[in-house]
């Protein structure tokens, strides 16, 4: 009897499929990374300054960024400051990517669409791509500082589906509220 191994092994089946809903869940996932200092004492600061950035390229891009993350702390109950008389700093990184998506993955025999390219696999010999599309990605990084130390940090990115600056602006707006939306409101 000539039976396969995954009819063997039900449980090898079972972690298969387990592995690939995870890779893919994974890909779409552009969930951001928070963390903050538990043991801080967040009700106790009352004013920020938003720092330039450490890589200064674009200054319409830096100016909207400090702008929108002026808005959303000051919605938070902070007021804004000079950087010396400030309770806290906010900094901010922001960085470009381009991530191509023509490379396909092959599971068995058949056809399938993962991310943005399609695939066509025979028998998981080779596989050929059908379509490919290069994404641009905004990321940042938004840390705020208290006497030299980190007590926020969230790190995020939005794919940039339109080229105009309109659209750039509200993917931006949208990353900040996200990357900020766990910072502790103030009273």
């Amino acid at each position: 009897m000539d039976k396969s191994l995954i009819s063997r092994y039900p449980a090898l089946r079972f972690l298969l499929c387990a592995a690939f809903v995870f890779m893919v869940s994974g890909c779409a996932s552009n969930k951001p990374q928070i963390n903050m200092d538990e043991a801080q004492n967040f009700s106790a600061i009352r004013t920020f300054s938003v720092e330039p950035p450490l890589n200064a390229v674009n200054p319409t891009i830096e100016n909207y960024l400090r702008t929108t993350i002026t808005d959303v702390m000051t919605a938070k109950g902070l007021t804004p400051e000079s950087p010396d008389e400030a309770d806290v700093k906010v900094a901010f990184l922001p960085s470009t990517a381009r991530k191509e998506d023509g490379k396909s993955v092959s599971f068995g025999l058949g056809t399938g669409s993962f991310g943005r390219s399609g695939g066509i696999s025979l028998g998981s010999i080779f596989t050929v791509p059908v379509g490919e599309q290069v994404s641009v990605y905004q990321n940042l990084q938004i840390d705020v500082i208290k006497d030299g130390q980190f007590i926020y940090s969230a790190t995020g990115s939005a794919e940039l589906e339109k080229s105009d600056s309109i659209s750039i602006q509200q993917s931006l707006t949208e990353l900040v509220g996200e990357l900020l939306a766990s910072y502790p409101v103030n009273q």
